[in-house]
């Protein structure tokens, strides 16, 4: 049924499109770039409108470090992805793990991928929050805009975001007639196609109908088993239907179908705990099939009334996420001599509840205040499974669980102006989280031990339970000199929830949760009649608690995730945006020192060896990180031609707490070139041609010493790609 759903729902829009297109001579109005003032000026820049605070605001007004993309500029620098979302901002950083990913802030991320842990840098998609990573991919087209969040969003933002958030929000159905579309075609056989269809019945019903399909061969050519990885193939369809029944109340529905059927992403073996010596990064071998699928359904509601006494608005957000991956990858040793796969199967169903008051936000005194749920049940069938040899298809250890997580939270926030020039702002949550594990853990000793020991099953019970709670705080500063110009200063907590540890062939121990102190001094500027933008932040923030993860191997009395104590984060970031007649040039920096304290003393690593890491560098934060880009509006007859050149520079950083070398990403540097054509200034078609990662460069998507099969497991961010992308909208 959800199939046959999803197929009606993409060929309806992809039909729509044609429909729409038989009543583009009678629409006069082109659709605005998303998430900006379309008013402004072709030699100015323009407002972007953001809802970082839970209410829409200008971004250059909003007090606090962000950094957003409109959908259309996502889709010409090719960012299709939260992973792809890296290679155009400095202070994201994208960690693939085999099937799944986790997101850094600032130094911040959670390492912890598995059934019991949570995100750091939460990614929210309109609004909407899940714990696994599975689906993220799918999600992005059909975008307003992209918000990245930095630093803790603990009091309107909860659900552990410590280390920031990323929204993404798509576009909602409005009461203009539209469609648009795009295909991309380019080498490693990828073909993207991209449709959606605006349907007004009236000024009280609207519908909007969107979809993907991405297809793309492997990056990687796989050695023994003739084989290719880091492939995509992807689609999704998105239904959405606007309704206003009466004055003051609207709603929102929207449902979503995604499926995923690749050989998805792999990764190439080394010995551990050297320094690798990778001669090819597209060719190496695996001895087992690695694969991802994934069919995955969310609901999502929206009903809001403004037309209560005082002028206050009720909101009701809520929704349903029902997800099935199945994952498999290539866990045998080095060089193949004993063949293993380690064998995923996951099903999330995730539920949110969000209640919201809020006073007009036009007045000198506003607030904020609701109540949230998260639900998720989750069941887990995974084990690593032998492939050759005596005990061919045997599981050596086999998991079954079933997870349940709970986090419910109330909060508030209140804001009063002092005058025109000052805004005090101050806001309080309190968090309850709940986690509960049953099942076991079954190792067959025979298998484990190469036929030395008898055929005995080994059950380990994997119960485990655990409680907290934390308030969470914010206090804010604002001084606006000019309608140009903003000073602020804030201070906020953060809090993310423990757990206790994954690691089968030992009872369960818990780690504790989470916790940071966060000020933030920051400034944001346009001068030169809005054709200068200034953007800059201070920060510092105390860390407590980090929790590590670790690959353990696979008979140990290891923690698989372990609290190693505090950490001391610290840095700035800055933004220029100039336009200097067509050309526009924007630089995006950050330095960043994130490191642990120098007594948090000695730790047990994966293989059960006492580290000592004071002092190290936490992982994924690199010391200076730039993006930046310049870019040329040519008139050419009725239309332009715009030339672009950008790219990204990251100093050296680690994938691990322990800074091993093996597990360390050098300097690197990135670049993109793109020409686009409109042969109509505002009119309906756009061409591109591009090349990314022009160097070729070869980027660590991830670096991990795995002792579950004794080896070294290095991922990759995409090669060199080229191609030509053809965009239209009516």
């Amino acid at each position: 049924m959800r199939t046959a759903f999803s197929t009606f729902l993409m060929s309806t829009a992809a039909a729509a499109l044609a429909c729409a297109a038989q009543g583009a001579a009678a629409q006069t109005d082109t659709a605005p770039q998303a998430g900006t003032d379309s008013a402004a000026p072709q030699n100015e820049l323009g407002e972007i409108v953001v809802t970082a605070n839970r209410v829409a605001s200008s971004a250059q007004k909003t007090a606090t470090a962000l950094t957003v993309y409109s959908g259309n500029d996502l889709a010409s620098a090719g960012v299709a992805s939260v992973q792809s979302l890296q290679t155009i901002d400095p202070s994201v950083n994208v960690t693939s793990s085999t099937g799944a990913a986790y997101v850094a802030v600032r130094g911040i991320a959670s390492t912890d991928v598995t059934e019991i842990g949570d995100p750091s840098v939460p990614i929210a998609r309109d609004g909407f929050f899940t714990n696994r990573s599975f689906s993220i991919g799918t999600s992005m087209y059909d975008l307003a805009r992209v918000e990245v969040l930095k630093g803790p969003q603990g009091t309107l933002f909860g659900r552990n975001s410590t280390g920031g958030l990323i929204s993404i929000i798509t576009q909602k159905p409005t009461n203009e007639r539209s469609a648009y579309g795009s295909i991309e075609v380019g080498n490693y056989d990828t073909i993207n196609v991209e449709a959606g269809v605006n349907l007004p019945v009236n000024d009280k019903l609207q519908f909007r109908f969107s979809g993907i399909s991405r297809r793309r061969d492997g990056y990687r050519d796989i050695t023994v088993i003739n084989a290719e990885g880091d492939d995509e193939k992807t689609l999704s369809g998105r239904a959405q239907v606007a309704f206003q029944p009466f004055e003051g109340f609207t709603g929102l529905i929207s449902y979503q179908h995604d499926a995923i059927d690749a050989v998805g992403d792999l990764a190439l073996q080394s010995a551990i705990s050297t320094v690798p010596s990778i001669t090819d990064e597209k060719r190496f071998p695996n001895y087992q099939p690695t694969f991802t699928k994934l069919n995955g359904d969310r609901i999502r509601w929206e009903f809001s009334y403004d037309a209560l006494p005082l002028g206050l608005t009720l909101t009701y957000a809520g929704g349903y996420d029902n997800q099935k991956w199945g994952h498999a990858t290539d866990a045998s040793t080095l060089g193949g001599a004993t063949r293993q796969q380690f064998l995923q199967s996951e099903s999330p169903e995730t539920w949110n509840h969000e209640v919201r008051i809020a006073t007009p936000q036009d007045g000198p005194f506003t607030v904020q205040a609701g109540y949230f749920h998260f639900d998720e049940e989750n069941t887990i069938d995974s084990g690593l499974m032998v492939r050759s040899g005596p005990y061919a298809n045997r599981y050596l250890i086999k998991f079954d669980y079933k997870v349940k997580t709970q986090s419910d939270a109330v909060f508030g926030q209140a804001a009063y102006k002092f005058g025109d020039m000052f805004k005090l702002s101050a806001g309080a949550r309190y968090t309850w989280d709940k986690k509960d594990r049953e099942g076991q853990a079954v190792l067959d000793l025979e298998v484990a031990s190469g036929g030395h020991a008898p055929a005995i099953l080994i059950t380990t019970p994997g119960n485990g339970s655990v409680r907290q709670s934390k308030p969470t705080y914010h206090i804010g500063l604002d001084w606006t000199p000019t309608s140009q110009n903003m000073v602020y200063v804030k201070y906020d907590t953060g809090y993310k929830s423990g757990g206790f540890n994954s690691n089968g062939s030992a009872p369960s121990v818990d780690y504790g949760p989470e916790n940071l102190d966060a000020f933030e001094l920051g400034t944001k500027n346009r001068f030169l009649n809005n054709k200068l933008q200034f953007n800059a932040a201070l920060f510092y923030q105390n860390y407590k608690g980090y929790q590590a993860s670790q690959t353990t191997a696979v008979i140990s009395d290891g923690s698989g995730t372990f609290n190693v104590g505090s950490a001391k984060i610290y840095g700035a970031e800055a933004q220029i945006v100039a336009l200097l007649g067509g050309l526009r040039a924007d630089l995006n920096g950050t330095w960043l020192h994130a490191n642990f304290a120098d007594d948090v003393g000695t730790v047990v690593d994966g293989n059960s060896n006492p580290r000592d890491i004071s002092g190290n560098r936490l992982p994924n934060a690199p010391r200076l990180s730039l993006t930046g880009g310049l870019e040329y509006v040519f008139p050419i007859g009725d239309g332009t031609i715009k030339p672009r050149i950008d790219g990204k520079y990251s100093s050296a950083f680690y994938y691990s707490v322990f800074n091993d070398a093996d597990t360390k990403q050098g300097n690197y540097a990135t670049g993109n070139i793109s020409l686009t054509w409109l042969p109509q200034v505002d009119g309906p078609l756009e061409v591109q041609l591009y090349v990314r990662n022009f160097t070729d460069e070869a980027v660590y998507a991830n670096a991990a010493r795995n002792f579950v099969a004794g080896v070294n497991t290095y991922q990759f961010q995409a090669p060199r790609t080229y191609g030509g992308r053809l965009a239209f909208h009516f």
